[in-house]
């Protein structure tokens, strides 16, 4: 029987091992610090996302641990009033990230096989195919691809507060000006309906009680909810991360690896797509190799390589016009073309 080693038990790892068939391979799955992590900051699962998700069976599990979200708002300027606004149903779905990691870890067949621990060498791995699932800083595609990801500068803080936001309580708001961008919407914990905020800017990757500082700051003139939500925000539920991109690969397979997810894709997070993204690309893969066997990989290559790259190249167009200094009506219109020809 076939053997595939999945190096990286995250959003593409897990999505891939679920979507295997176990009568088909054997497949191990590597991962160097399993859990779900320990602030549960939200992910937003698009249309097109939760099609994929159907085609395993988890789409309701998806929807039932998430919110429906119906609206968007955008204000930008020393104003901040708003300048563009969604308001009909965009069928995206928010979930916290553990919620998202608990649904694909509870579909991974009993048969696979679990390993924790740090693969260094991905060439001293066994498997007829190893599966670069491993992120942005992917082990695997440094030693086979020989590349590393680029630093945007820009860093991305986020977190979760235990009470609601104001106002409809399936809105996502973001507020940008002066370089700096906020935004915050709802997030279901298991406490009840919670915030989810993130705000990103130029700057260098500090620790969260030294982010919130600068955040308090930065924000002070921005309208009242930017700076409630700063307020209320604990360090303990604050992330603060660097936003790399990955290069342009000319290809997602070579010789046995294969590239999934942020390891083939890494991407600035102001679409929202990243998730979304990595989960198509596990399930294209996942039902290609069930389907056709190592002749699979060509028809996952075709199918993902150039939509993946044009979601990275959007989602850093997206972050220039966010950041920029003059975030304006005119850039927020540009974003709104742009939204309409992404696929949802």
């Amino acid at each position: 029987m076939p053997t595939i080693t999945i190096v990286g038990g995250g959003v593409a790892g897990l999505a891939l091992a679920a979507t295997l068939d176990p009568a088909d391979f054997d497949v191990t799955l590597i991962e160097r610090n399993p859990g779900f992590g320990r602030v549960p900051t939200a992910f937003g699962i698009w249309p097109f996302a939760l099609a994929a998700l159907e085609r395993i069976g988890l789409d309701g599990e998806v929807r039932r641990a998430g919110l429906p979200l119906t609206s968007g708002v955008i204000s930008a300027g020393s104003t901040h009033r708003p300048v563009t606004m969604t308001s009909r149903s965009p069928g995206l779905w928010l979930l916290p990230r553990p919620s998202l990691l608990r649904v694909l870890d509870e579909a991974v067949p009993v048969g696979v096989v679990r390993e924790r621990r740090e693969v260094d060498d991905p060439t001293a791995l066994d498997g007829d195919l190893v599966v670069a699932a491993d992120g942005v800083r992917s082990v695997v595609r440094r030693r086979i691809w020989g590349d590393e990801p680029r630093d945007t500068g820009v860093v991305a803080v986020r977190g979760v507060l235990p009470t609601a936001p104001d106002g409809p309580q399936d809105r996502i708001c973001e507020f940008w000006g002066d370089g700096a961008l906020f935004g915050v919407g709802p997030n279901r914990l298991p406490e009840g309906i919670g915030t989810n905020w993130y705000a990103s800017a130029r700057r260098r990757e500090e620790s969260p009680e030294a982010s919130l500082s600068w955040a308090r700051e930065a924000f002070a003139d921005f309208p009242e909810p930017v700076r409630a939500t700063l307020g209320g925000a604990d360090p303990m539920r604050t992330v603060v991360n660097t936003i790399l991109e990955s290069r342009h690969p000319r290809r997602l397979v070579r010789d046995r690896y294969v590239l999934v997810g942020d390891a083939a894709h890494a991407m600035s997070p102001n679409l929202g797509r990243g998730a979304c993204e990595a989960m198509v690309d596990a399930i294209t893969l996942g039902l290609a190799l069930n389907e056709h066997g190592r002749d699979g990989l060509r028809r996952y290559e075709r199918s993902r390589l150039r939509p993946g790259q044009r979601m990275r190249a959007a989602s850093a167009l997206a972050r220039r016009i966010a950041l920029s200094d003059r975030a304006g009506r005119v850039v927020v219109g540009a974003v709104g073309a742009l939204g309409r020809h992404l696929p949802r």
